[in-house]
């Protein structure tokens, strides 16, 4: 066998290699990399180091290190103010005295309207109001699963994409009266409490459940957030709780001069156990709310709204707070609120954006002071008592699966001669799950647990969970 024979001719004495440096074996030619031992030993790491920053005293590299630089600055920005106009935005204008007397003079005025009375199939069906936005596999799974509950009366879409139409499902592939496919002619949160004339004539409901189109639950759940709205259908009726946070800072110089408030997630009402806002994206709440809203809410809500494409959760509970002397929302049972939520796995969320939390902390802020709850409008003269937002518990005993927040109803399985039938069979339901759970022989961690498993199984199965 022929001997290996190296030839390295080409090997400089300082540790480097040329480039045409080879090592031959076998009559095979392959190139010969020098280790980092031999180069150190050779001391020419120094030496490549140099060689390497010489590139970039080059100018010619320089410019074109620049330019680069600059072409990266100009597409990030690009797509920053084009692609995300919500992005750039934070409201830095404070409000001005004019501003405030005018808000509260629309409110007085919303204030001296009177909601309208339930009547017998109010306190029996709801209407179903599903805002949605590019997300056509939610909105039908969303669709079909309400057309499962006997309390849904009607389901009106919000349609506000003008560039596409509803998915055909919706328009030919259901043959149910039920479904109203309500197209608005502006692209804005604020329509989803804007509803048009022709989808109010036919509207057989005062109770509207907003809802997201990727947020689901069982129908019995929200039965329980239904038959608590009937209760107190002046009261906004949520499933999600969420806190307004006083922080010791104030801004001495501008008319607000009251502690900055932010917003509080999820995590921070429940460490808490406070709350005083809820979302739209899951509660019932009284027709007229909507038209009150979209008459007299001061101005900054709703620009607000529109130029930022947030918040209007924020502006809707924190408006029914206004009207109601300072009154936070009522709460659904604990049972039916976080633990029976089913989230859609979805591409298309606002709550993505970087700036999401700076923006919900502007806009609880500001809209809690033009609607005079921080301080009861104690800036201008004096027109009447105002109430101003203050937290309340959430759990009044760590283990309940019932009654929660402001008013609770501790014993909703009690029957009353006021009931509706489909509600004393509902509290029926709950006293015999309860029964089974006081003698430790209920199968289900919480009432109507196995309707949620249900559904969950067959969006999973749609694909709509992330797995």
């Amino acid at each position: 066998m022929e001997d290996t024979t190296k030839k390295r001719s080409n090997y400089r004495v300082d540790g480097s290699f040329n480039g045409s440096d080879r090592l031959e074996t076998h009559g095979v030619s392959v190139p010969f990399l020098l280790t980092n031992r031999q180069r150190n030993v050779n001391g020419s790491s120094s030496k490549m180091r140099r060689r390497r920053s010489h590139i970039f005293r080059c100018p010619h590299s320089h410019w074109m290190v620049v330019i680069a630089i600059s072409i990266l600055i100009i597409v990030t920005m690009t797509r920053y103010f084009l692609f995300f106009p919500h992005e750039k935005w934070l409201d830095e204008e404070e409000v001005t005295l004019s501003e405030l007397r005018n808000a509260r003079d629309l409110l007085l005025q919303a204030k001296r309207q009177t909601l309208a009375p339930l009547r017998h199939v109010d306190k029996e069906k709801f209407t179903v109001r599903i805002n949605t936005w590019h997300r056509d596999a939610q909105l039908v799974a969303a669709v079909d699963h309400y057309l499962t509950c006997p309390n849904v009366a009607q389901i009106q879409i919000v349609w506000c994409d003008q560039s596409n139409d509803p998915p055909e499902h919706l328009l030919y592939g259901i043959n149910n009266s039920k479904v109203i496919v309500e197209r608005h002619d502006v692209n804005s949160l604020n329509e989803r409490f804007r509803i048009l004339p022709l989808t109010r004539e036919v509207m057989p409901t005062l109770g509207i459940l907003s809802v997201d189109d990727d947020v689901l639950r069982s129908c019995e759940a929200i039965d329980a957030g239904f038959y608590r709205w009937t209760d107190h259908p002046d009261r906004i009726v949520g499933f999600d709780f969420r806190v307004h946070l006083i922080s010791n800072n104030r801004k001495i110089q501008r008319l607000d001069t009251n502690p900055i408030w932010t917003y509080g997630y999820l995590s921070s009402a429940l460490k808490s156990n406070q709350y005083s806002m809820t979302l739209p994206r899951y509660c019932f709440i009284h027709r007229d709310y909507l038209d009150l809203y979209t008459k007299y809410a001061p101005r900054r809500l709703i620009q607000t709204v529109q130029k930022v494409f947030n918040c209007e959760d924020i502006s809707m509970s924190l408006f029914v707070s206004a009207l109601t002397n300072g009154q936070v929302p009522l709460l659904a049972d604990f049972w039916a609120t976080t633990p029976s939520m089913i989230k859609l796995d979805s591409k298309q969320s606002i709550s993505e954006n970087q700036n999401h939390k700076q923006i919900r902390d502007d806009c609880v802020d500001k809209f809690g002071f033009l609607l005079g709850l921080k301080d009861g409008y104690s800036a201008l003269e004096k027109v009447e008592k105002w109430g101003v937002l203050e937290s309340k518990t959430i759990r009044h005993h760590p283990h309940s699966l019932f009654g929660i927040g402001q008013e609770a109803n501790l014993f909703p399985d009690l029957l009353r001669d006021d009931f509706v039938e489909s509600r004393k069979n509902y509290a029926k339901l709950l006293s015999q799950w309860n029964n089974l759970n006081q003698n430790k022989i209920a199968k289900e961690r919480f009432p109507f647990e196995s309707a949620k498993i249900s559904l969950y199984r067959r969006l999973l199965t749609l694909g709509l969970i992330a797995s």
